[in-house]
């Protein structure tokens, strides 16, 4: 059955990448490009404030150091380092710019870019980076716009219809995810900025709208279950807010709805250090500035909850620690889903101890796909196989993204609060058909100390006549150090904030292996990983460990 689907698959790939290339020929078109020409506006009825549009980006001011480099440089950029590439032609940055020495470049650089760029390039005119451009230029018109001669305000107003046009165009071959909320805030505001434009904004709220409906579950979390897209959204979904405000227009009740409701998982993923858990295809992001502009703004979320998305909490004083108890999502849904069911994250005093490797779309599809394995995250793995199964065939990749084949099912989950201990104890059958064996976790967090009992039981529901190789893996921080005790079986772990914690096990010897950490979006970071493994084919297999500060 899955061979079959996975030949349908192909087949329906192979139709899906000669259909886009046929689009792409025709969106370079000169017939095409002459349609999203549709009026040329004489001016801006609405700009909005350039410090909004701030919130969107930490990249630091001097990022391309724009004012010691000429404008046609800047495009030299590859498009294969896509976070760089993204960056620069998504243009964000110019809200991070000097005022008053940027003006002249400012403009010098958005010609240079219209006489490249003004036609549809399939690389500069990736919807979400034509969003976030759209977003930027017109934020920032004191330096894109102002005292600028009548031949470049009408190239610079004519480029905006024409991406914005695109954007409504091509808006219906976007999936629900993050990145169609960014283009509907976009052409959301492609409707304000321009009187002749009224449509756009209409169909930017109604398109909205309907994504919102689709893309969120009840809590507001997205269906990806990617931390990440919860702090991309709660920026453009606030971003809206504040431009119909400002504007003096209707803030529609599903917008202040689910504001809440995301604002209210932004809290309950908020770190003491900063930084969401790297689960489920997220990247490391700092939130500190955010937190920042969220008080400024007098935005307040709060969250009571130990559950959202399946992903647990536990909080107590300086000590955090996540775990995700969830299943994979819908198949529309999963394309930057890893398989980390079971895999846990800690946190003390602003310093992450336990993490999980990140996720590397920015970096190569190679790490891409290694980070997607259940290797890459600090829990249980049998054979050196994961708890899912995900499509290998480029073609399909190519056309799909990371396909998963086979999904793992959590079947039961348990959380207790006593007044001794927390407790979460969860299963999942992700080995069960391959391998026989059901994996159940369970957790035992001390409240008066900083404690963490853990267990990982196999149990066997089926006859496997081969021996098996089970690992379980920590991965440590990369900004802290470990070393193995003599005896073998526990590791000290040392923190930069002068904590020190102990990390031991009962039944089996630890061993310290070499890693990389990909949560970085720019660069590769070497880091440690502790290892038990083992090889049985006991009806149950227990592994106990123990993870407890020590100084």
């Amino acid at each position: 059955m899955q061979k079959l689907k996975s030949i349908r698959l192909y087949f329906f790939s192979i139709l899906k990448l000669s259909f886009l290339s046929f689009r792409n020929y025709y969106l370079s078109s000169n017939f095409y490009n002459k349609k999203l020409i549709t009026f040329i506006p004489d001016r801006i009825f609405y700009s909005p404030s350039s410090y909004l549009s701030a919130s969107l980006t930490t990249i630091n001011k001097d990022f391309y150091k724009i004012t010691n480099t000429s404008p046609s440089l800047l495009w030299d950029t590859d498009f294969k380092n896509k976070q760089k590439f993204e960056n620069l032609h998504g243009f964000l940055w110019l809200a991070k710019l000097d005022r008053k020495i940027s003006k002249i470049i400012t403009k010098n650089i958005i010609r240079s870019w219209i006489t490249n760029f003004f036609n549809y390039d399939s690389h500069t005119w990736q919807m979400d980076i034509v969003a976030n451009r759209i977003i930027a230029w017109s934020s920032n018109t004191d330096l894109t716009l102002e005292d600028s001669d009548n031949a470049y305000k009408t190239k610079f107003f004519l480029s905006l219809i024409k991406q914005s046009n695109f954007l409504v165009k091509n808006l219906k071959n976007l999936f629900y995810d993050s990145n169609k909320i960014i283009c509907c805030a976009a052409i959301i505001l492609s409707g304000m900025i321009f009187k002749e434009n009224d449509l756009n904004y209409k169909i930017g709220i109604k398109e909205l709208e309907k994504t919102i409906k689709n893309y969120f579950d009840k809590n507001g979390f997205p269906k990806t279950r990617n931390p990440e897209e919860v702090f991309i959204c709660i920026k453009y979904l606030i971003l809206v807010r504040e431009w119909l405000k400002e504007a003096q227009k209707p803030i529609p009740d599903f917008l202040n709805e689910i504001i809440v409701k995301c604002g209210s998982c932004y809290a309950m993923l908020s770190c003491s250090n900063k930084q969401f858990p790297l689960f489920n295809g997220a990247t490391e992001i700092n939130h500190k500035d955010y937190d920042i502009f969220l008080k400024t703004l007098k935005y307040k979320f709060n969250n009571e909850n130990y559950d959202i998305a399946d992903l647990i909490k536990i909080k107590k004083n300086k000590f955090e620690f996540f775990i995700d108890c969830g299943n994979p999502p819908a198949n529309n849904f999963a394309k930057n889903y890893q398989a980390g069911c079971l895999a846990f994250e800690l946190i003390s005093n602003k310093q992450k101890i336990i993490c999980n490797s990140g996720y590397g779309k920015y970096l190569s599809q190679k790490l891409t796909t290694l980070s997607c394995s259940t290797a890459a995250h600090s829990t249980l793995y049998l054979n050196n196989t994961s708890s899912c199964i995900f499509q290998k065939n480029k073609l399909v990749n190519k056309a799909y993204g990371n396909s998963v084949l086979q999904k793992h099912k959590v079947i039961s989950k348990n959380y207790t609060n006593d007044k001794d201990f927390y407790s979460i104890a969860a299963a999942h059958n992700g080995y069960e058909k391959k391998f026989g064996y059901i994996h159940t976790r369970s957790i035992k967090i001390l409240k008066k100390k900083d404690k963490i009992f853990g267990q990982d039981e196999l149990k066997k529901t089926k006859s496997y006549v081969n021996s098996l190789n089970y690992f379980v893996r920590f991965h440590i921080y990369p900004e802290a150090k470990i070393v193995k005790t003599k005896a073998g079986n526990s590791i000290l772990i040392s923190l930069s904030n002068g904590e020190g914690w102990l990390l031991q096990c009962e039944t089996n010897d630890f061993e310290i292996e070499k890693n990389i950490f990909l949560g970085n979006k720019n660069k590769i970071i070497n880091n440690e990983s502790v290892v038990i493994s083992g090889n049985s084919n006991k009806e149950i297999i227990t592994i106990k460990w123990l993870i407890e500060k020590v100084s």
